[in-house]
């Protein structure tokens, strides 16, 4: 659990260099914080489909911090003016909160005391707004709540490498 624990005051601190606009630094503490989450290559970990991640990741709490720190990484890139690798990070973010939710009610899923259904609801909310539900495959689009926001745009011109 204290892994958990620092997995969630780093991703505060990504939150913080987002806020101030520090993109860079933000996707790189993210990128550091992959490793501490998953002993595996940041390659293999992006190579990988959701389901595979999930399967990886197996604690549901450290399926809620994969996702928060997607949401992260999605949070800088679009910063970056990347909105299409920024779409990518907000879909793995969302892909992650639903196969989170398909495990069954929060207090059974490992939510920290005080997170509760809404908590995950309201994540899977916003990121259905950020992310077209035609980019998710059909098992996602099922599992969405309600009309799914079919928003977002690519950006072509971005050069980043995510």
């Amino acid at each position: 659990m204290r892994l958990v624990q620092q997995l969630a005051e780093a991703i505060r601190r990504i939150s913080g260099l987002n806020r101030s606009g520090h993109h860079d630094a933000a996707l790189a503490a993210a990128d550091q914080q992959w490793g501490e989450l998953l002993d595996a290559p940041r390659a293999l970990i992006d190579a990988v489909d959701t389901p595979t991640l999930a399967a990886m990741l197996r604690d549901p709490a450290k399926l809620r911090a994969a996702a928060k720190l997607c949401h992260e990484e999605g949070r800088a890139l679009a910063g970056k003016d990347c909105p299409a690798h920024a779409q990518r990070r907000y879909r793995r973010a969302l892909e992650l909160m639903l196969e989170l939710r398909a495990a069954g009610p929060a207090r059974a899923r490992g939510a920290p005391e005080g997170v509760g259904e809404h908590d995950d609801d309201a994540v899977i909310l916003e990121l259905s707004r950020l992310v077209p539900s035609s980019l998710l495959a059909p098992r996602y689009r099922t599992a969405l709540p309600g009309p799914a926001a079919d928003r977002g745009s690519g950006n072509p011109r971005c050069d980043h490498g995510q």
